[in-house]
């Protein structure tokens, strides 16, 4: 029997991993607003990635109804449901959640048509879940936070933008003065949107992929492609 693999992650932003290799900083305390609202940001992000307000009497953000397909994989990543490594008990749950999750990304955009699709590379370490919508979306916005006047290297939470993407990035605290581990970098999804299409991306996993927005950003387009 093959062994037991892990569900990936749903359709919903990942923690932010805790690195055991990349400890706070000395001098952050883990009482400031900022170390807290990091897993308070974590369980708000999805909020920035959906429409605010709908119109049921319009097609609102330029929902169109033509159907679309997930490509086989999105540059490394082939669909989970094609790695040897899932028992049919981990693809169960996959296939029973993920319609659940594009009837609602559909509904949180008017009725569009959507496809969601979760994809992983060979050695499941890296997890990316697809979400195409047939409908325009707000560019992705965060509060303003001034780092420098916090003692900090980075905010905790940023948009990084990349050619026509648009990345959600998590960072954990490092002091101001020092350069920011890799692994403190924490892409959580990265969006691309014209005016009837939108295709997002979001990540998860132990690997490298999602500690780097420009890796992040490049497989948007990949998928962008293969969808427009």
């Amino acid at each position: 029997m093959p062994p037991t693999v892990p569900t990936p992650p749903m359709a919903t932003p990942p923690m932010v991993p805790m690195s055991s290799t990349a400890p706070a900083k000395a001098g952050l305390s883990l009482r400031s607003p900022l170390v807290a609202g990091i897993a308070g940001f974590v369980v708000g992000a999805a909020a920035l990635c959906v429409p605010w307000l709908m119109n049921s009497d319009s097609s609102p953000f330029g929902a169109g109804k033509a159907s679309l397909k997930a490509p086989a994989s999105i540059g490394a990543y082939t669909q989970v449901q094609k790695n040897p490594k899932y028992t049919p008990g981990s693809l169960k749950l996959i296939n029973d959640s993920d319609p659940q999750s594009a009837k609602n990304l559909s509904a949180a955009y008017g009725g569009a048509a959507v496809v969601v699709q979760r994809y992983t590379d060979a050695d499941l370490a890296n997890f990316v879940t697809l979400e195409a919508v047939r409908a325009q979306s707000p560019t992705p916005y965060v509060p303003f936070v001034n780092a420098q006047d916090l003692g900090l290297a980075k905010p905790d939470q940023e948009i990084v933008t990349v050619g026509d993407v648009h990345c959600l990035v998590a960072n954990l605290p490092t002091e101001a003065g020092q350069q920011p581990q890799s692994d403190s970098v924490n892409t959580l999804t990265c969006e691309r949107t014209s005016a009837h299409l939108t295709v997002r991306l979001r990540f998860g996993g132990g690997g490298d992929l999602m500690h780097s927005p420009q890796q992040a950003a490049a497989l948007v387009d990949v998928a962008w492609s293969s969808l427009s």
